[in-house]
């Protein structure tokens, strides 16, 4: 959830209550209401008429807001489908925990920045043009291997590999961070919710072999890249993947699984 809603709500609730206090100076001008009156007053404005217009407004408000934070988590939802795709073997044969994937988006905007932002918008764009295009016909496999998907992903892969300069301790600090369980959840850039734990609960298993199988899953498209895609690369680069990122590619290959 972002800042919008929250603020929708206060400015709401805000309105109702400038109501009440307005309905308490005009019923009683010189001595304050007692209790009793309070509450005659309050259960005249639940249903009072003339907050019908409000609530309708305040609901039109409030759906505009859903659907702008629905438009923003497709957004996001677009490049995360981009990245996560490369994991979908390992996700589902078990080798990989779905619970890990909060982190892996989590290190995914470590490693980026503004540019994870900038990154969906631009997932977001190329999947409403295709669908445009290709209506019905539409698939995820179709967006995976556009040019222009295979272009933010490999500009999203080779800020990875150069934030692994330091590779061991680079690789002690993923591991943590994949074996991180949050005790609260994000609900925007200032809300939280507590994370309920179970008494007894099973510590998260991330070790190097599940290091070794992630990385070697997701930079595959750049290990074993296909023809059709080294000249593009180029293109973007100046140089092919084992030349911009060598360094990083031959400690992939010697990781162990």
């Amino acid at each position: 959830m972002g800042s919008r809603g929250p603020r929708l709500l206060r400015k709401t609730t805000n309105g109702v209550l400038d109501a009440l206090l307005q309905a308490a100076e005009h019923a009683y001008h010189v001595h304050p209401p007692s209790m009793s009156s309070l509450h005659d007053i309050v259960e005249g404005l639940k249903v009072s008429p003339q907050f019908d217009e409000f609530y309708r407004r305040a609901y039109r408000e409030m759906m505009e807001v859903v659907e702008a934070e629905k438009l923003e988590q497709k957004r996001q939802n677009a490049f995360g489908r981009l990245i996560v795709h490369q994991l979908s073997g390992l996700l589902d044969d078990g080798t990989l925990d779905r619970d890990i994937l909060p982190n892996i988006f989590s290190f995914i905007h470590l490693v980026l920045g503004d540019d994870a932002e900038s990154y969906g918008e631009r997932c977001h764009d190329l999947i409403r043009e295709m669908r445009e295009d290709l209506l019905d016909d539409f698939t995820w496999d179709a967006f995976y291997h556009a040019p222009q998907a295979k272009i933010i992903l490999w500009h999203t892969l080779t800020r990875i590999a150069t934030s692994f300069r330091r590779w061991d301790l680079r690789k002690d600090w993923f591991i943590k961070l994949m074996q991180y369980t949050p005790s609260t959840v994000s609900l925007g850039s200032t809300a939280f919710v507590v994370r309920e734990h179970e008494h007894v609960e099973e510590p998260r298993i991330f070790g190097n072999h599940e290091f070794c199988a992630f990385f070697q899953a997701l930079f595959r498209p750049l290990t074993e890249m296909d023809k059709a895609d080294e000249e593009p690369f180029r293109q973007e680069f100046g140089s092919d993947p084992h030349h911009l990122i060598g360094e990083f590619l031959v400690h992939l290959a010697t990781c162990q699984v």
